[in-house]
């Protein structure tokens, strides 16, 4: 595929796994519908999930979030890797919203996520798979999502 058609494909890419994600889908829809077996997501330098494990165990550390929407300011650097995949980047901003059992009110985490991505392409109908979504950093983090991504070795930190 020629380069200058793989932004749009990417971007469907990532708004397939968002709204999988955003959705609540199993770590068993999500490997069968968007993810490669191998999929990681986590922290450059910090806690990485790592397969269909360390996937159900990544939704599980997110699951409190009721309410959420991801954006996609930015994507750049589309490049093959070696194995036949594509990296790219991107600039997301974020909104998570949890309620706390008891809490008068609802939390809400904003800012910016800074993410390199890796996409495998696919012959099924529904295209290419996410193979990896890792953060490289934040921006214009509320006092929330600060708190919460304070240590990316350990996570998500609530």
């Amino acid at each position: 595929m020629p380069q200058t058609l793989l932004t749009p494909v990417m971007v469907d890419t990532i708004e397939r796994y968002f709204v999988a994600l955003q959705g609540h889908a199993t770590a068993e829809v999500m490997l069968e519908d968007i993810l490669t077996p191998d999929f990681r997501t986590g922290f450059v330098d910090g806690l990485v999930w790592r397969g269909p494990d360390g996937l159900s165990e990544f939704i599980e550390a997110r699951s409190e979030f009721f309410d959420e929407s991801h954006e996609i300011r930015q994507i750049s650097d589309p490049w093959p890797l070696p194995d036949g995949r594509w990296s790219a980047r991107t600039v997301l901003w974020f909104f998570l919203r949890r309620r706390e059992p008891a809490a008068p009110v609802s939390e809400e985490f904003t800012g910016l996520a800074f993410h390199r991505w890796e996409f495998e392409p696919s012959a099924q109908r529904s295209g290419w798979r996410v193979a990896a979504q890792m953060v490289e950093g934040f921006a214009r983090l509320n006092d929330n999502a600060r708190i919460l991504f304070g240590r990316p070795e350990d996570g998500l930190t609530t």
